[in-house]
């Protein structure tokens, strides 16, 4: 069996006790989830580390780890870009409650050419080195389309000067898979500072028929075995170069009355390519 670690990302379970919620996680057969800290959410961003403290304890108590939280890291600058603050309770609370990895996405300015982001993403990045070293925390980078750090060469690019147990990169099957790229070569371009990996699954859609000027697509998301870009491919690489981290399955779905159903099929196709 595998040694992986399998979690959920409970985004669509918000309305539910947190007592409710490892009950369901264990349910579906999973190790551990990824918290959304977010408004609205069980534990929410205003509950501070008594509240990262709680979530971890809580969810304890039915096995389930919190393997991840999906948080906003919220660096603010002055106007002459001098730090004014970082929001320490988060990594605090994560560090003091045994949660390894904050998991963000990375948004680009449209406004702003591509390696001006950059600089200006480092800057923040650079703020937020010291908590992560302080507390025992890493920031994971994942790559996310449209716009936002998208493939792995440009996660790469941002994150090459970074300590990986400070600044990390997550893979992500699903948004991978829409850019096209083949699931080795992406892996092995972020290996050395992969943190954590997710399947999602997608492909996409035309929104409006041939008559229109021009064509228009969204990404539908789907079940793992009709992903662009092969699950199979990716655990097989996964598996060949020994990989033992998180494997996170963010439950995402766009036929979402069925996103529970969806979520076990794929746990359990998941873990069938692991055996």
């Amino acid at each position: 069996m595998s040694e992986n670690k399998f979690t959920v990302f409970t985004k669509p379970w918000k309305n539910i006790t947190l007592e409710e919620l490892g009950e369901l996680v264990k349910g579906m057969g999973f190790d551990g989830v990824e918290y959304p800290l977010r408004d609205g959410y069980q534990i929410q961003p205003s509950d501070g580390v008594k509240g990262i403290k709680r979530l971890v304890d809580v969810l304890g108590k039915f096995g389930v780890i919190v393997g991840s939280i999906a948080g906003g890291i919220d660096v603010k600058f002055t106007s002459d870009n001098k730090v004014a603050g970082v929001n320490e309770e988060l990594f605090a609370g994560c560090g003091e409650a045994g949660v390894k990895i904050i998991r963000i996405c990375q948004g680009l300015d449209r406004r702003v050419e591509f390696f001006e982001n950059l600089n200006q993403i480092r800057r923040t990045y650079d703020a937020v080195v010291p908590y992560c070293e302080k507390y025992g925390v890493t920031l994971g980078v994942q790559m996310h389309c449209d716009a936002n750090i998208s493939s792995s060469a440009e996660t790469y690019i941002l994150l090459k000067d970074y300590d990986p147990k400070h600044i990390a990169a997550v893979w992500d099957s699903g948004h991978n898979g829409l850019t096209g790229t083949e699931p080795c070569f992406a892996l092995d371009t972020v290996w050395d500072m992969l943190c954590m990996v997710n399947f999602k699954a997608a492909y996409w859609k035309l929104r409006a028929g041939p008559e229109k000027d021009e064509a228009k697509w969204d990404a539908y998301w789907t079940t793992g075995r009709h992903a662009c870009g092969s699950w199979s491919d990716a655990v097989n690489h996964l598996k060949k170069r020994g990989y033992s981290g998180i494997i996170c399955m963010p439950a995402e779905y766009s036929d979402e009355p069925n996103v529970e159903t969806y979520t076990k099929q794929d746990l359990a196709y998941m873990k069938s390519l692991f055996e």
